[in-house]
């Protein structure tokens, strides 16, 4: 059988003349009752779901779930923004008339509402789709104290807030894994310097970086070879870039004293 998500559910039953609250919440039960992530409150009366999210368990009561899914608005007051002199206003509505058009022109008969599902699915898609085009950075800002006073912080409560936007999981599973990783060009022409010529010897590019890595760091669960890269595991680059350094002052030293 094939599984539908909950968004899905709620605009299907939004479309049907006699859809109702319960009927949702009974084909939700049906579909998802064997899902890892969903639950029924074991005290209830039947009128509420429970999503487990990434932080916490959600509970959501049904009442009103289609009347706000619907988000109505009638046709007159519509057109009336549609047609507004101020442009900010008119803006707020071309997807829907765009609709309307495109609905004419192919000869449908009836225009399907769209739904606040629909719509934030939509905006989802939009937003995954520009984040997939770009390189994007994220900063998390913690609140040290409920309070935001200063020179105060609240260990429990930045903890929190940590798991809740998930910087915890993800500093988990970067040190497990090896998020560091250096083109082999890049890696030779950056750490040579930290073996002699003799060290080095006339290998190939490959042969270089892996005598390079085995000859400064050695253990060899603290790196991997691709193809055409090497993947580090977390605090690996930061000693290869000390070592460096040091090589480096060293160098300079060396010259000063000349």
């Amino acid at each position: 059988m094939y599984v539908h998500a909950p968004t899905a559910i709620l605009d299907e039953e939004a479309r049907l003349p006699k859809g109702s609250n319960t009927s949702f919440l009974t084909k939700l039960e049906t579909q998802h009752k064997t899902k890892e992530h969903f639950e029924v409150p074991r005290f209830g009366n039947g009128d509420a779901f429970i999503i487990k999210h990434f932080t916490c368990k959600v509970e959501y009561a049904i009442d009103g779930f289609l009347e706000k899914n619907k988000d109505a608005v009638s046709e007159q007051l519509s057109g009336l923004l549609e047609a507004s002199t101020i442009p900010f206003v008119a803006q707020l509505f071309p997807a829907k008339k765009a609709t309307k058009e495109t609905a004419s022109a192919a000869g449908a008969k009836k225009h399907t509402a769209s739904t606040v599902a629909s719509k934030f699915k939509a905006s989802l898609g939009n937003l995954m789709a520009t984040i997939t085009a770009t390189a994007p950075h994220y900063c998390r800002c913690i609140k040290p104290n409920q309070a935001k006073a200063a020179f105060e912080f609240e260990e429990e409560s930045s903890l929190e807030q940590l798991q809740a936007c998930g910087v915890l999981e993800t500093v988990r599973i970067s040190a497990a894994g090896y998020p560091s990783r250096w083109e082999f060009s890049e890696f030779r022409d950056r750490y040579q310097r930290l073996l002699s010529k003799k060290q080095l010897g006339n290998g190939n590019l490959e042969d270089t970086c892996k005598t390079i890595v085995q000859t400064v760091i050695g253990d060899p669960d603290k790196y991997q070879y691709g193809k055409t890269k090497i993947y580090f595991r977390a605090g690996q680059v930061a000693h290869l870039e000390k070592l460096r350094e040091t090589k480096r002052l060293a160098a300079a030293i060396m010259l000063q004293k000349i």
